[in-house]
């Protein structure tokens, strides 16, 4: 029995000696927690020192189980009371818990007391101010966990007291905190420190990309990630920052089979699993969101997202009344609600065909979805009751959030808007010459900005010349003639270019060629116009009674005797 408790005694030491902190740290890095978590509970088993408890704790850290993590700080600090690091562990939980300030009396304390002198201490705790912070959630997630001032301050400080060279992690850390700053140039020029002292640090590669997808420079964000897949295809993370940056190209389907790769790369625990379902809905995989959520939901996973993913995809897959009673189920379990919880919601009960309940959940939704661009949802519903009115405040405040966005203004924007307050002039009564015509020329100011977009699109200049009719309510004006001038010479143009992109409409033609003859004729007095006008109108229709009337005028009365 000795023997047999020796051998495996022996084996245990042998397991361990194989295996460094460096290689537990690097596993944890390429999503493969159970496996870093062997590294490191081997570490301890062999060698029982307050460092192996420190990074067994740290273990825990990215796992943000922090009483597990507390454990093994704390046996760290029995183990070696003058080791600082399980100290540095023990108020880093309190970075990740969003008591950024309290961790922060005990990091002073403990660099202290240290005298600025250990690197690994200073290193750890810049690292505290950095590491929870996640990009993209929401506010609340994200307050109080961190301070990046403080974290590139401790690096740069490091470096001068301990009068030694940077090495990647620690670039690493102050690159992160600068992209917590939205500093992206010192954000790169970190990461490339980073790569200058390990040229094949493939997590730099992926960082750098992730910071110029930021800034929206998609050239250098796709090389960046391609240069990471090829120097190492089986890191997990490279696969799904791709994946992301697919999708902001709309490259959906393409997008899919990246995060599916990720998937195979990183170690399927129920949480990553759940992660991959919400990123094959992002790429609009609506079934292998339901697949992989499925599968989480088996492999015990504990996330109200579950419920979300469930209601999601299927309103998304058109299964509306399935994914309500998703939704409805998380709310009756006492999840608490979050805005796209109504942005779907609404979206389940519009494809039911039931309108007024749907827009209570959107109009709950669109001030706060910073995703997606509510409003365009309630436009198509209120223009769709004939509420032009409601339909067009609707189109406005979309405007509004893509202004708030910094996105692209549409002439389709501007024109969706004019085309409502054209109908709300149109039905206003012809008696109210101060209502109709003021709420034209609303119509009309939002007709010009499409234009001065796409000057090339007949539509505009169709709909502004019958605007322009409303607002010249006493019909002496005649506003709408040059508009209709300008829409036949597009159509003209666009003929001429062999473009298929507009569907000319004879009827429409038809109006503008009488419009200018009627015009020609009564107004300009040019009677050759007049007739080349009607004459195009009457190839178009050959039986409208005006145009034949011009064409072959009743003969005069016989005088009476």
């Amino acid at each position: 029995m000795k023997s047999w408790i020796l051998a495996v005694s022996l084996l245990i030491t042998n397991m361990a000696m194989g295996q460094t902190i460096a290689d537990g740290l690097h596993l944890i890095d390429r999503d493969q927690p159970s496996r870093a978590k062997q590294v490191f509970e081997g570490l301890v088993a062999a060698s029982p020192t307050g460092e192996n408890y420190y990074y067994l704790g740290y273990y825990h850290l990215s796992r943000r189980d922090w009483s597990a993590a507390e454990d093994a700080f704390k046996k760290g600090l029995a183990a070696d009371p003058k080791n600082y690091l399980n100290q540095v562990g023990l108020a880093t939980i309190k970075v990740g818990q969003n008591k950024v300030n309290d961790a922060k009396v005990d990091f002073d304390r403990i660099l202290s007391e240290t005298k600025y002198k250990n690197g690994d201490v200073i290193h750890r705790i810049a690292e505290a101010y950095e590491m929870f912070y996640k990009l993209g959630r929401d506010p609340e997630f994200n307050a109080n966990n961190n301070d990046p001032a403080e974290a590139i301050r401790l690096i740069d400080l490091m470096l001068e007291k301990t009068k030694k060279g940077p090495n990647a992690e620690q670039m690493i850390v102050r690159g992160d905190a600068f992209l917590i700053k939205n500093d992206g140039g010192n954000a790169v020029s970190s990461y490339e420190q980073a790569l200058m002292q390990d040229p094949r640090n493939v997590k730099a590669k992926v960082k750098i990309g992730t910071v110029f997808l930021r800034g929206k420079n998609y050239r250098e964000t796709q090389s960046r990630y391609k240069e990471a897949i090829d120097l190492d295809s089986n890191y997990a993370p490279a696969h799904k920052r791709y994946g992301e940056y697919l999708i902001v190209g709309s490259q959906y389907k393409n997008a899919s089979r990246y995060f599916r790769k990720y998937l195979e790369k990183a170690e399927a625990t129920p949480e990553v699993t759940l992660e991959t379902a919400k990123l094959l809905f992002l790429s609009q995989d609506y079934e292998g969101a339901m697949k992989y959520t499925d599968e989480a939901d088996k492999k015990g996973v504990k996330d109200n997202d579950i419920f979300r993913m469930r209601g999601y995809s299927n309103v998304e897959m058109k299964n509306y009344q399935q994914g309500i009673d998703n939704l409805e189920g998380m709310v009756r379990s006492g999840v608490k609600p979050y805005f796209m919880d109504d942005l779907y919601f609404g979206k389940g009960y519009q494809g039911l065909g039931k309108d007024s309940v749907a827009l209570t959940y959107l109009e709950r939704a669109a001030p706060l979805d910073t995703n997606n661009n509510v409003y365009n949802i309630i436009h198509d519903i209120r223009y769709k009751q004939k509420r032009y009115n409601d339909a067009a405040n609707a189109a406005l405040k979309g405007i509004e959030w893509k202004q708030k966005k910094n996105q692209a203004i549409g002439s389709g924007d501007y024109f969706k808007a004019a085309m409502d307050y054209y109908f709300v002039s149109a039905y206003t009564a012809v008696t109210d010459t101060v209502n109709r015509p003021l709420i034209a020329m609303k119509a009309d100011t939002l007709f010009a900005k499409a234009i001065s977009i796409n000057d090339k699109w007949p539509p505009f200049y169709l709909n502004r010349a019958r605007n322009n009719s409303l607002i010249d309510y006493t019909k002496t004006k005649w506003l709408a003639i040059p508009f209709y001038e300008k829409f036949i010479d597009v159509v003209m143009k666009l003929r001429e270019e062999k473009s298929t992109a507009y569907k000319e409409d004879k009827n429409h033609l038809f109006e503008a060629y009488k419009a200018l003859g009627g015009y020609n004729l009564l107004i300009a007095k040019d009677e050759a116009k007049a007739k080349v006008y009607f004459t195009k109108a009457l190839e178009i229709k050959t039986d409208d009674k005006e145009v034949n009337d011009y064409f072959n005028p009743a003969p005069a009365a016989a005088p009476k005797k």
